[in-house]
């Protein structure tokens, strides 16, 4: 009966999240100006799933608490959007590659048995890179 849709995010600069999710294969499907200029809605998909992205002019920066992820997995609310992978050593050498990140993402076993790194986005929201299995 429900299907995973989106995920929304609040972003600074549209075109410098619209870069990054690129690298990240995700391509805009949909782009909303409002003709008063007070807000961007952008919509980008991967697969089945969309990221969709706010941007208003006035936008507020992400809280200090958010610049770890320790302490950002206390608070509640929305923590990180996740993308599979089959391989995350491939995922971190190709991500180092193309430049999104500079250094090699350091890779942990989860909990739940399953490898992970995390990136941020520009805006410093994390994105988590996890194996398929």
């Amino acid at each position: 009966m429900f299907q995973p849709d989106h995920y929304a995010i609040s972003v600074g600069d549209v075109e410098k999240s619209i870069s990054f999710y690129e690298k990240l294969e995700f391509e805009v499907i949909k782009d909303f100006r409002a003709e008063d200029g007070s807000v961007r809605i952008v919509q980008m998909k991967n697969g089945n799933f969309i990221l969709e992205m706010f941007c208003y002019p006035d936008s507020e920066k992400l809280p200090d608490f958010v610049n770890t992820l320790g302490e950002d997995l206390k608070v509640k609310g929305a923590k990180h959007l996740g993308l599979q992978v089959e391989d995350v050593k491939k995922a971190a050498a190709h991500l180092k590659e193309i430049g999104l990140v500079d250094e090699m993402p350091s890779i942990s076993e989860g909990r739940l048995g399953r490898p992970y790194f995390f990136i941020k986005d520009p805006d410093g929201i994390f994105v988590e890179i996890i194996s398929a299995g």
